[in-house]
């Protein structure tokens, strides 16, 4: 549905674009923080790069592959374990080990969903005197910490993800955001993202896994508090990127259902709709004055759960011509001009990420 337009430009012929087709996001994650670290090397300075993504949860993964790499950054808006959503979800798990007696915590997640407990019924609570309280309030304070009671069982019988799971379920956090608006979908997937996150920790004994996943997050959130750099690689949605330009753009999660997304992509939606992920698209390319970095996983794991991908609709209308196929083993180097023979599976062999050396 596009006008009409000639455009051009006064500048030289400039580089392809670059692809990459990575096995995961984690995967997808290291590529990215290899190339800035080749960058850096050769003299760019971080601030002229930006890591671009379609929705706000993509950036957990992309964050700690920046901090493990040792690349200032800084993320336009909330860091991920910054986010009130996912603050409130770790708030339950703590809230629930320590029986009800953090205050932080208990305060924080009493009205999440809403139970109508205010500040003065609070501070009865927390003094003990529950037996001030009407009837009616006494039931939802009982409600509530019958709740942390059972999450806390639950923290011993269940592997983290599922735990994690089951707390954005009956908390009421998934009903609160599962039919809102486009800013609920977002709170919704950044929750689920900690699913993601606490997978790692299943292999724990009883309640180890959700101790140490707890402990590590107090961890990266202090380490990321301590980074605060103005020259730093900018991380952002394609939505906030709009009018800012950087030197080096990386476009990543550029599958089907994501970038595009499922929801504009629903046949509710008008065709105007729909070509707003187009447009998203071409905001997301024209932020680069030097050079593109595109790239996709062909797994995905959403909400604990690993997705097989296809190629956002996108990279295929780009011509041919325009694009170079990096390698893995060109990842941290130069890039490995192929086909799209590549792209899904090709003559590319996966290698194992042993193999691999990120800078």
């Amino acid at each position: 549905m596009r006008k009409k337009k000639r455009l051009f430009t006064n500048n030289k012929g400039g580089e392809p674009l670059a692809l990459f087709e990575a096995y995961d996001e984690v995967d997808e994650a290291r590529y990215a923080a290899a190339r800035i670290a080749g960058l850096l090397g050769k003299g760019v300075r971080p601030s002229e790069i930006a890591i671009l993504y379609r929705t706000n949860f993509q950036s957990r993964v992309l964050e700690e592959a920046l901090l493990y790499a040792g690349i200032p950054y800084q993320v336009l808006g909330v860091r991920f374990y910054d986010r009130k959503e996912v603050k409130d979800v770790i708030a339950y798990l703590r809230a629930a080990r320590s029986n009800g007696r953090s205050v932080a915590d208990l305060e924080r997640i009493a009205n999440v969903p809403t139970r109508g407990i205010g500040k003065v019924t609070l501070a009865k609570i927390l003094a003990g005197r529950t037996e001030d309280l009407p009837a009616t309030m006494r039931k939802k304070i009982d409600a509530l910490f019958a709740l942390l009671s059972k999450i806390k069982k639950a923290s011993v019988e269940l592997p983290p993800s599922k735990l994690i799971a089951s707390v954005i379920a009956e908390s009421g956090m998934e009903a609160l955001y599962k039919d809102g608006d486009d800013e609920d979908t977002e709170r919704l997937s950044n929750i689920r993202e900690l699913v993601t996150v606490a997978r790692r920790y299943d292999a724990f004994e009883g309640a180890l896994g959700v101790e140490q996943f707890l402990a590590d997050i107090a961890l990266e959130s202090d380490q990321d508090t301590l980074r605060s750099e103005h020259d730093a690689v900018r991380l952002m949605t394609v939505h906030a990127a709009k009018g800012l330009e950087f030197h080096h753009v990386f476009i990543t999660g550029l599958e089907q259902d994501l970038f595009p997304s499922r929801r504009a992509q629903d046949e509710s939606k008008d065709l105007s709709e729909r070509e707003e992920e187009r447009r998203l698209f071409y905001v997301a390319l024209t932020r680069a004055a030097k050079k593109v970095f595109l790239s996709y996983a062909s797994f995905r794991t959403i909400f604990g759960s690993r997705q097989v991908n296809v190629p956002s609709e996108f990279i295929g209308d780009i011509d041919d011509a325009l694009i170079t196929v990096e390698s893995r083993e060109g990842s941290g180097g130069n890039a490995t001009p192929k086909g799209r023979g590549g792209l899904l599976g090709g003559d590319d062999e996966f290698v194992d990420d042993e193999s691999i050396v990120y800078l």
